[in-house]
Formats: C-alpha cells, sequence, structure tokens
C-alpha cells in the first residue's frame, strides 16, 4: 500500500466510532486467522496479529464507562455477603467494606474534601487502605499514596507538591519529628493516625480513626457522580533510570485494564482468594492487584511480606488462589521441601510484574511447577506506571511465549516506531515499544513539558505526520522492543538505559543481563555504566552481581567472563565484576541501577584520591 493510501487508512480508523473499532478488530481476526484472505499492511497497529488469540465475545465485550465506586458496586450486586477482604484486622465482606467507605466519605466530605483535592495516605498492606481509597473516590477527590518507607521531609514535600489536606497514616510510621515537620512546613489540616492502641502524645490536629469516624456519624453527603475522566490516584514512578515522576491516573485508567484481565482467559473467578503482599502506593499493585481481585468478586487476602523462607507455609495456610512469584520467593520455594506431600491443587495462578524477568528464571518456575505438578503458567506482562499497568500479557498455555511479554490485551494497541518518532515500523523490526489505549495516563502532575514528552497524539505531535497514526494518543514508553508476525512482544531494554562503549559500540543493559542470569550460580545481576577513564565521552560496563549459595565469587566471574569473551567483543562486555550479598532496589522492586551507577563512580573516586 502507497504512502499515501495508509496515511489516508490510518486516518479513517481514527475516526471510528466504538462499535466500528469492534468490527474491524473482528474482521482483522479473521484475517489474522486465516479465515478470510485480503491484504495486510505489515504494520502492528493496523494488522493486529495478536487477535487471533482472543474470542469474538472478547473482542465485543465493551469496558464499562463508570467510576471506580460504581463499578465495584455494580461488579459485586449479587456479592454482597461474599468476602471482599481477610486481613489481620479481620473478615470484611462487601457489603462491610461499602459500609465502611461510606463513613470515610460522610467523614472526609463533612471536613471539606471535595472534587480536585487530595487525600494522601501511607500505610503498610492492611485494610485501611481500601476503605480510604473508596472513601476519597466517593467523595470526587483524589487519592496520593506514599511509600511507607518515606521520611519526614519526602512527606512533606509530597503534601506540598499536591496541596494534600489530610493524611492517613499507620500508628507505627508517624514518628514525632514526622508529625511536627508536617504541622509546621505544610498546610495539612489534619493527620489521621491509624492505630491498634489509644493515641497518646499527639497534636490536638492528629485524629484517631474512631475519632475521625465519628466526625461523619449521623450525617450523610450528598450523592456525588465522579466523571470517569477525573483524577482518582496519584502514583511515583520507580524512579529505576532517573528522579520519579507523579503520574495522574483516572477512573477510566483502573476499569479500562481490569476489565480487560477480567475479559481474557486468566483463571478468575468471584470468590477467588488474592493474595496481596504488598501496599497499594504502587500503580500495578493498586490495579492489578487490590482493585482487580474487587473487580472480579475475589477475597483479597491482606498479609505483610512474608520472610521468604516462610512464603511457603503463608500459601498453604491462606490457601490462597492467585500468587505473585518473584525471583526471590521461588527461591526460597525451591529450597524448602514446603510444598512436598501437599495438594496444591487450589493454586490457579501465579503472576510476576515489576521487574524484568530472564529466561533462566522462566525455566525454573516452569521446573518448579512441573514438579509438583501444577498445570499453571508465569503470567508476566509488561507496562509503565504512565499506562497505569500493563499493556500487553500471557493469559492462557498459546499466549505463554517465553522471551516474550506475551500479546497486547484486547483493548490494547503495541506498536513499534522509529525512536522518538511517529515514524511506525513493520512487524519484526526493532525500535521503540509505544501503547495506545484508554488506560494511558492523564499526564504528569503539574509537568506538562515532561508529559509532551511521553504522551503523543500522532499527527500532531512531531515534525513529520505522514506515517504516524493521526490523532491518535500514543504513549512512547522509552523501552526497546520488536512486535513479532504473530502479535507477541518482546521487549529487549530501555532506550534511555544504554552504554555507549569506545569505539562506537551501543550495548543495552536489559540484554546483557539475561544473558549473564542464564549462567550457572547467578542469583541475579544488574549491569550499569560508568565514565571511561581512557576514553573521555565514553562508558565502561560494570557488572553487579549476587552470587548463589556455596558458589565461589571469584570463579563465577572467570566463567561468566570466558562464557561472554567467545560472544562478544572486549567493549562490549564488562570491564568490573563486582559481587554483593543483594541488589539494592527502587521503591517498586526493581534493581536500583542509578543507586550503583553512583556507587561505582563514588568508589573510584576515593580509590582514586587514596592513591
Amino acid at each position: 500500500m502507497a504512502k499515501d493510501q495508509l496515511s489516508k487508512y490510518r486516518e479513517n480508523l481514527n475516526k471510528f466510532s466504538e462499535d466500528a473499532q469492534i468490527e474491524q478488530d473482528l474482521y482483522l481476526r479473521k484475517l489474522a486467522l486465516g479465515e478470510i484472505q485480503g491484504p495486510m499492511t505489515g504494520f502492528p497497529s493496523l494488522d493486529k496479529t495478536w487477535l487471533k488469540y482472543y474470542s469474538e465475545d472478547q473482542i465485543k465485550n465493551k469496558a464499562p464507562y463508570m467510576n471506580v465506586v460504581d463499578f465495584i458496586e455494580y461488579q459485586n450486586k449479587d456479592n454482597l455477603d461474599g468476602i471482599a477482604i481477610d486481613g489481620y484486622e479481620g473478615i470484611y465482606t462487601y457489603r462491610d467494606l461499602f459500609a465502611i467507605r461510606d463513613k470515610v466519605a460522610n467523614s472526609l466530605y463533612k471536613l471539606g474534601t471535595s472534587k480536585g483535592k487530595k487525600v494522601m495516605m501511607m500505610f503498610p498492606n492492611i485494610s485501611y487502605e481500601d476503605f480510604v481509597f473508596y472513601g476519597t473516590a466517593k467523595t470526587g477527590a483524589a487519592i496520593f499514596p506514599l511509600v511507607p518507607e518515606y521520611t519526614p521531609n519526602q512527606v512533606c514535600e509530597a503534601i506540598n507538591e499536591t496541596n494534600a489536606e489530610f493524611f492517613f497514616i499507620f500508628d507505627a510510621l508517624l514518628t514525632k519529628e514526622m508529625e511536627e515537620s508536617i504541622y509546621t512546613k505544610t498546610k495539612l489540616k489534619n493527620i489521621i493516625d491509624v492505630s491498634f492502641a489509644p493515641l497518646q502524645n499527639r497534636d490536638a490536629r492528629t485524629l484517631s480513626w474512631e475519632d475521625f469516624l465519628n466526625i461523619g456519624k449521623d450525617y450523610e453527603m450528598p450523592n456525588i457522580k465522579r466523571n470517569p475522566e477525573d483524577l482518582l490516584f496519584i502514583a511515583k514512578t520507580g524512579g529505576t533510570t532517573g528522579k520519579a515522576k507523579s503520574v495522574m491516573l483516572n477512573d477510566t485508567s483502573f476499569i479500562t485494564l481490569v476489565h480487560q484481565y477480567i475479559n481474557s482467559d486468566l483463571p478468575y473467578d468471584k470468590g477467588d482468594r488474592w493474595l496481596r503482599l504488598w501496599p497499594i502506593f504502587s500503580a500495578t499493585a493498586a490495579v492489578s492487584s487490590f482493585f482487580l481481585a474487587h473487580a472480579a468478586g475475589m477475597q483479597e487476602v491482606i498479609r505483610f511480606f512474608p520472610k521468604f523462607e516462610e512464603f511457603g507455609d503463608l500459601v498453604l495456610e491462606t490457601k490462597s488462589n492467585h500468587l505473585i512469584l518473584i525471583p526471590m520467593l521461588l527461591d526460597a520455594l525451591e529450597k524448602s521441601n514446603t510444598f512436598d506431600n501437599q495438594d496444591l491443587s487450589f493454586i490457579k495462578s501465579a503472576g510476576c510484574g515489576g521487574m524484568p524477568v530472564t529466561k533462566n528464571f522462566e525455566i525454573k518456575v516452569k521446573k518448579f511447577f512441573e514438579k509438583y505438578n501444577l498445570p499453571i503458567f508465569l503470567g508476566y506482562g509488561w507496562g509503565q506506571t504512565e499506562h497505569g499497568s500493563s499493556a500487553a500479557g500471557r493469559m492462557n498455555e498459546e499466549t505463554n511465549v517465553i522471551g516474550t511479554v506475551g500479546i497486547p490485551w484486547v483493548k490494547t494497541t503495541v506498536s513499534v516506531f522509529k525512536p522518538q518518532t511517529e515514524e511506525e515500523l513493520s512487524f519484526e523490526e526493532e525500535g521503540e515499544l509505544c501503547i495506545s489505549s484508554n488506560s494511558i495516563m492523564m499526564g504528569y502532575y503539574n509537568d506538562e513539558e515532561l508529559t509532551g514528552k511521553v504522551k503523543w497524539i500522532h499527527g500532531v505531535h512531531g515534525v513529520d505526520g505522514t506515517h504516524g497514526v493521526h490523532g491518535r494518543v500514543w504513549l512512547h514508553t522509552g523501552d526497546l522492543g520488536v512486535v513479532h508476525n504473530n502479535g507477541f512482544v518482546q521487549v529487549n531494554g530501555r532506550i534511555t538505559r544504554s552504554i555507549l562503549t569506545f569505539p562506537t559500540s551501543k550495548v543495552y543493559p536489559t540484554a546483557l543481563e539475561d544473558i549473564i542470569a542464564s549462567i550457572p550460580g547467578v542469583e541475579n545481576v544488574a549491569v550499569v555504566g560508568a565514565p571511561d577513564p581512557e576514553n573521555a565521552g565514553f562508558e565502561i560496563i560494570i557488572c553487579y552481581l549476587v552470587a548463589s549459595p556455596l558458589v565461589n565469587p571469584e570463579e563465577l566471574k572467570e566463567n561468566i567472563d570466558k562464557f561472554l569473551s567467545s560472544k562478544f567483543p572486549p567493549n562490549g562486555r564488562p570491564a568490573h565484576y563486582i559481587t554483593r550479598d543483594f541488589l539494592p532496589l527502587t521503591s517498586v522492586g526493581k534493581p536500583d541501577v542509578t543507586l550503583l551507577a553512583n556507587e561505582y563512580q563514588t568508589n573510584n573516586v576515593l580509590k582514586r584520591k587514596k592513591d
């Protein structure tokens, strides 16, 4: 198809109504399955070959356009006596959850919370997160959760950034220093201190949970209808490759995402038990764990993150149907015999998200599942905080292809573009992975300039609209990857996270990490760049390693270097190997490569001064 014809075709597609787009997708599904014959364009966003893995009903099923308060009630209208939360504080049915939500909303509204305002919370993973989230949403305000490890200064900065007026916090996290800092450095009205014991020696403006709920006792706030496009949630990015950003997500983002998970082949059923081990400060935890569990009418089983060696016992004790299986937890299970001679038929799914997964880890997972006769696969996906959660994933054995992150969700389009342009590349071509869906963020909080660098309207943004998908909003992720002919998405690393070695070789750390992680004896790995002492403007490759127990670190370094030397030139492999007992992590659980790079440079400077 000629360029001008393609350009016109894209423009026409963008004008389609939702019903017309569904008809087009049904046509593309038949085309991909070979049920009908017709020309393909060769571009992922136009051909959508991944649709062949979805049924006609899944394509036809529309995501409801409503706010999160109405959505959760609608999803559980016949499940009010079903268990919504199984937490340390007790068991709550959906009827209980909605009743406590209303009490929180009444008190917040009476205190002055309303549409456009922000409410902040900082909790470990406990039931109160759920009550505050839904109660805040009912008032029309937005919720801004903080990482439990935030310092007093970080908390004050977050409050001032958003002009939050109310701050919910768990008592053990509220130090005297933090309380004093908040009331002297911010304009916050009240701290609501959730404690399992009476409050003592607190500022008069600090309310107990009971005192807070009493404010709205015998009061009923007016019926406020949230607009699904209103700000609902502010999530901090992990800051893996730079300063953390504040991402704004609305109700539509949350609902579109969970609708796609539920409207897939993932084995989620009403009444299932979903194990949640993390607070909901991140978008992934909020959307793909807490909110998904309630949207599907499941029981949200809230437990603190266990000691690794106790994870198996926790799974057996809670009889959780759905698990999150990060590498450290799998390693712990492998080293224990907890599951031996146990009936594990209750386990229906195991997912992994928020961090890169190596082929080596996937192979270990597969062997582990086979050992215990678990007919499941690793539910691995890919996405960004700026998209709320995953844009692609694996939903059944057919889409469980090692080395890929599965296929785009049914109402999501993923394609590849020439980096930082609107020029779409063909299947099998490597470029910048970009996402188009109703789940894309509203933008970065108070930063339109930065928003414009990642959220583009193609055909409007940029210098060349000829190759763009005209008028469609795309999230430019900064991830390097490929969309294969069969619709599977492969992520190869960060475009911005590359190492330029002398003379002119660009190395992508993620690809190198994947290779090193496959070498026996490697427990964990992170590759970073450091200034080349001999060639200004270039970098050398530094490899941080965590060796498996009983493995000699020095021998492991030699084995890795020997293995890589047969595959890469000297400037394409690590110049130095550094072993550590563990890798530092960002707030969302990813290896903190920025900290490691800074650590190496600092140590190097100190060494030179000493010499």
